[in-house]
């Protein structure tokens, strides 16, 4: 873990340097640079909570080249069983939780992630690599898609995909704990985008993705036959999504998103989400967005509240509340602001913008949770 946050260091600090010399040797030259850097913090109804330092850095060159990187270091705090030591609450904590079931449960327990991103593009071809680290998951993944532009620019076509390989190592003192194990993701997606008006911009795609491999949680277990048994899902997941989006612009300098999208997989889950943005921007320094989304879903086939045998559902078991029933709401609201508002004569203020967020997420399964997030970007 300590060497990927090295890397992750050094390739971000290098990246701008070794691009200049990547752009001098090809006879290229900068059109635009921006670095972002965001704070997020987020809680839920379980006091659970995860902080997050995200920086990105974009390098656009001449001739449609454009370099970009992104790293991310994430803290997860799990709070400790509240429970008295012994007492049936505390066994039922420690029993159904959802992390590793070693060292002390009546202490908090911290999980730490990095990730590093890195794309290229170059005249609509676009490639990428991805790399993540914790303690007991390994992820890598690789992807290359393309775009096409056609009837002058009016039509846009893109398709694209990507292969995941993950290793998973789950951290117990249990002997009888999941072992290690890997899973693998296919994907593949095509979205058409059709400029309608000089105001209006219609877009409609479909991806499917084909998921091998451990996909539940090694350290939770489920109540089946009247006793604790370890989660089990299918080992083999495909899943598939359309969807489709209006984005209209209003000449009183605001816009309006809207999107539907329609999710089924062969777990028997099926579900519909739909959403709406409003951006307004005021004044010459200043936007305020809004946003609202509505989300309804079946359960999967094997998914159950009580289990009434041991081997639950054609071998299968579950406690994940993600594969229930559930409806949900989301409400958010972000500002961004120019610093060039406070001095206006500074070229270096100017080319600050600042940003805070906040979303209200809740469901009908009594869960609930605050996503808090603050930026710094600036662009050069």
């Amino acid at each position: 873990m300590q060497l990927i946050r090295l890397l992750a260091g050094l390739a971000f600090l290098s990246l701008g340097a070794s691009s200049f010399v990547e752009a001098s040797v090809l006879g290229l030259e900068a059109d635009e640079q921006e670095a972002t850097y965001l704070f997020r913090f987020f809680t839920d109804a379980d006091e659970v909570r995860v902080q997050s330092h995200y920086a990105f850095y974009d390098l656009a060159l001449e001739n449609d080249i454009d370099l970009a990187m992104h790293v991310n270091h994430e803290r997860v705090t799990i709070p400790a069983v509240s429970a008295p030591a012994g007492s049936e609450e505390a066994v039922d904590a420690i029993t159904t939780a959802s992390r590793p079931i070693s060292g002390d449960a009546f202490e908090d327990f911290v999980k730490v992630r990095n990730e590093i991103q890195a794309n290229t593009s170059v005249k609509g071809l676009d490639l990428g690599y991805y790399v993540s680290d914790e303690s007991d998951y390994f992820a890598q993944q690789a992807s290359a898609e393309y775009t096409a532009k056609l009837f002058g620019e009016n039509l846009y076509v893109n398709g694209g995909t990507s292969y995941g390989w993950d290793r998973i190592e789950p951290l117990s003192d249990d002997d009888t704990a999941t072992p290690d194990d890997e899973k693998t993701n296919l994907h593949g997606h095509v979205v058409l985008t059709r400029i309608l008006t000089s105001t209006t911009l219609f877009r409609v795609g479909a991806e499917v993705n084909r998921v091998r491999g451990l996909q539940h949680n090694p350290y939770r277990n489920v109540y089946a036959g009247g006793g604790a048994q370890p989660e089990v899902h299918p080992d083999e997941r495909l899943r598939r999504d359309y969807f489709v989006r209006v984005n209209q612009y209003f000449h009183n300098r605001s816009s309006l998103k809207l999107s539907y999208r329609f999710y089924e997989d062969d777990w028997g889950v099926q579900s519909h989400a739909l959403g709406a943005k409003i951006h307004q921007r005021v004044g010459s320094w200043v936007d305020v967005r809004y946003r609202y989304r509505y989300y309804e879903q079946t359960a999967a086939d094997f998914y159950r509240d009580e289990y009434e045998f041991s081997e639950g559902i054609d071998g299968f078991r579950s406690g994940d509340y993600r594969l229930n029933a559930v409806s949900s709401h989301l409400f958010g609201t972000r500002l961004d602001a120019d610093l060039g508002m406070l001095a206006p004569e500074s070229r270096w203020m100017t080319q600050f913008r600042v940003s805070f967020g906040y979303e209200r997420y809740f469901n009908d399964t009594n869960f609930s949770a605050n996503v808090f997030e603050s930026g710094l970007n600036f662009q050069f």
